[in-house]
């Protein structure tokens, strides 16, 4: 099968899938399985495409003219490596989440769940992975918008469909409304450099863009880093992401938080190494440093909000807002070395490796942990972790499944996240070496920041996965969870395994970065650049970089881990002198209850008294007196923390638009003659302004 016969099959399967669905609706529960298993198909094609395009020999990108459907411009698709790296990461999280759909989905069928909704979520869903998929091998600029739009508005009825509630509707007008500003920018930086090049396809526009001069050139990164920074959910343009993907169905969630937000990643590094970039010599230093600045700002920020967070899938929204700040941090530290000579370039190769890589472990585990939430909240249809507990005895495979996502996303080795964070972090620091100065010193900061974001993760999943998982049950919902189908469990049980196979064996997912990363910064390959000798290290190499880091052996990591397992069994299993005595916890003559556990608020409170000037905290505390002054019969405690951006921004904006829709409002007054007096005015004003120039 080549290229060109994979994307249509693909496309065909995704087709499939949703026609299926529809003809199949008034049979609900065969119409979710079989638009579910057009997904899988789809994303089992786009896998197979993405592999043979990555490990095929350097060759000149896979071309496709697509069916004239407008008179005006020829829809194209092109697949180079970069196409292909995404493509292979939208279809694997994709596959996973068309595993665990349909079960999800039938737990909905038990509380009556109308038949049109899943009817639409499975259609949407559909269009929504295609259209993803599509787009990363767009190959002109008309393609590339169609296809971002198609995936905002499959997004868009996903997230409006789960409950029908006001909130959700708010959430995703939100949404719609941000995303569109985003497009917004893109269509002007489209239209500029189409009628620069007189065509749509990305090679006239690759020209066109190389032959701007350096404002020209600088103004349109911009204006595409802020419509690309909308979807990716950058601070301070984040506040529809932690709004959104909670309201979405939990197996979307997965999709729009690990795969739906790199879309955007996609662009930026197509913009900026690609597109934009100068015919010769080193990209402009302020698109790196803007583009790193805002990645440590979105890391600590969204590391420090999800702290606050209560509810399961706003806590895990935040941390996409994190890890995606800490890609940016790998793109942006590329865009400062590259192709600026003395080695840096294998340090660029470094950072855009390490970001490359970081997409595709984001990608598993947060994909993971959103159905892993999905799995509580169908059990216990409770999303607030005050309200469990005690679930790691009713949900033991869910629980250990999330524990893996949880370890994977604090950086703990040997899993995925700690090898990719690891590369970024010895980039920054060995970046600033290079760059020295202030410019080194701005770079060790950033390389700080990486690591407070890492401590505070960690911090974060122990407090959302004890306070879920382990302790007592605080509600009749955690006490009687069961656990999870076999097929939720299955899609989970495939990005676990993703999560340790990429953190055990990188070297070999980092050959499949070789051809992204060289046709972007050229010069070296990561797997030339980097040490890989085990599961614990990975470390840049001493002969491209003059770091003398060293690298453990695998045999000597393989005989760690085995000495820590054997160490652990026998602690666990040593005979003991005298048998094991249980009584009940002495609790100074109460009997131990749920409400003696350690609660989420309690673990967060002395972080919310550090950073109290960037949360803003509110708290009430209600007290119910009892028949004497010396007693209370009940006390009931309520907080809150204040995103800054919303204060601070939208809410001032969205004032003023108020005021200014009263104003006009108050002057439609209804009457014609007023009407026309406004057009005269309007004219008159034309006029002058006419004149004048």
């Amino acid at each position: 099968m080549n290229g060109a016969e994979g994307l249509c099959l693909m496309f065909a399967c995704y087709g499939g899938g949703a026609v299926a669905c529809l003809l199949a609706r008034r049979a609900q529960r065969l119409s979710i399985q079989l638009g579910h298993l057009g997904t899988l198909a789809g994303a089992a094609v786009g896998v197979a495409v993405a592999v043979q395009a990555l490990l095929m020999p350097a060759a000149s990108p896979l071309a496709i003219d697509l069916p004239q459907f407008f008179p005006f411009v020829r829809m194209s698709l092109a697949v180079d490596a970069l196409s292909a790296f995404f493509l292979l990461v939208i279809s694997f999280v994709a596959a996973a989440a068309a595993i665990y759909g349909p079960a999800y989905l039938r737990a909905h069928l038990e509380k009556e769940e109308p038949a049109a909704r899943t009817t639409v979520q499975t259609v949407a869903l559909n269009g929504f992975v295609a259209s993803m998929a599509l787009l990363v091998c767009a190959g002109d600029a008309f393609t590339f918008l169609f296809f971002w739009e198609a995936m905002t508005l499959a997004s868009y009825a996903l997230v409006v469909s789960e409950t029908g509630n006001a909130e959700s509707t708010r959430a995703g007008l939100l949404y719609f409304v941000m995303a569109h500003a985003g497009t917004a920018f893109l269509l002007v930086v489209f239209l500029v450099l189409v009628e620069r090049a007189q065509a749509f396809d990305f090679g006239a526009l690759r020209a066109a863009g190389h032959g701007l001069d350096g404002s020209n050139r600088t103004a349109l990164f911009f204006l595409g880093l802020a419509g690309f920074s909308f979807k990716a959910g950058v601070v301070p343009l984040h506040v529809w992401l932690p709004k959104a993907h909670p309201a979405a169905p939990s197996h979307v969630s997965a999709l729009m938080s690990g795969v739906m937000l790199k879309v955007a990643v996609y662009g930026i590094a197509r913009f900026g190494f690609d597109l934009l970039a100068p015919a010769a010599g080193p990209l402009p230093p302020s698109w790196g440093w803007t583009v790193l600045a805002l990645g440590t700002l979105s890391a600590v920020l969204g590391v420090l909000y999800a702290l606050q967070q209560h509810d399961l899938k706003r806590l895990l929204a935040f941390h996409s807002v994190e890890n995606v700040g800490i890609i940016l941090m790998g793109l942006g530290l590329a865009m400062l070395l590259e192709k600026r000579g003395g080695g840096a370039e294998a340090l660029a190769t470094l950072a855009l490796a390490a970001a490359l890589f970081h997409t595709a472990n984001h990608a598993a585990f947060k994909g993971l942990l959103f159905l892993g939430a999905g799995s509580v909240l169908s059990r216990t249809h409770q999303r607030n972790i005050e309200d469990l507990g005690g679930l790691a005895r009713r949900m033991p495979w869910t629980a250990w499944l999330f524990l893996l996502g949880a370890a994977a996303i604090s950086a703990l080795p040997p899993l995925n996240g700690f090898v990719s964070e690891w590369m970024t972090f010895q980039a920054l620091l060995l970046g600033g070496v290079r760059l020295g100065g202030a410019s080194g010193l701005a770079a060790a900061f950033a390389a700080s920041m990486l690591a407070l974001t890492g401590g505070l993760a960690a911090a974060c999943f122990v407090k959302a996965f004890g306070v879920t998982f382990l302790g007592r049950p605080r509600s009749s919902h955690a006490e009687q969870a069961t656990e999870s189908p076999a097929p939720m469990l299955l899609g989970m049980g495939l990005l676990g395994a993703a999560c340790v196979t990429l953190g055990l064996f990188p070297g070999y997912a980092l050959r499949l970065l070789d051809r992204p990363v060289v046709d972007l910064v050229g010069g070296l390959s990561p797997s030339q650049v980097l040490t890989v000798r085990g599961p614990l290290v990975l470390s840049s190499g001493a002969a491209e970089i003059g770091s003398a880091a060293a690298s453990i052996s695998l045999t000597f990591s393989a005989a760690l881990l085995a000495a820590l397992t054997g160490m652990a069994g026998l602690v666990c299993w040593w005979p003991r002198a005298s048998g094991r005595r249980f009584a009940p916890t002495w609790a100074c003559g109460f009997s131990p209850q749920s409400r003696f556990d350690y609660t989420a608020t309690a673990f967060a409170k002395p972080l919310r008294l550090v950073f109290a000037a960037l949360y803003r905290p509110r708290r009430e505390v209600v007290r119910d007196p009892a028949s004497s002054t010396y007693f209370v019969a009940g006390l009931r405690y309520a907080g809150e923390v204040v995103d800054l951006a919303e204060t601070v921004i939208y809410a001032r904006v969205r004032h003023s638009i108020a005021a200014g829709s009263r104003a006009v409002r108050a002057r439609s007054t209804g009457r014609i003659h007023g009407y026309i007096g406004y057009v005269l005015l309007a004219l008159l004003a034309t006029l002058l302004l006419c004149g004048r120039q």
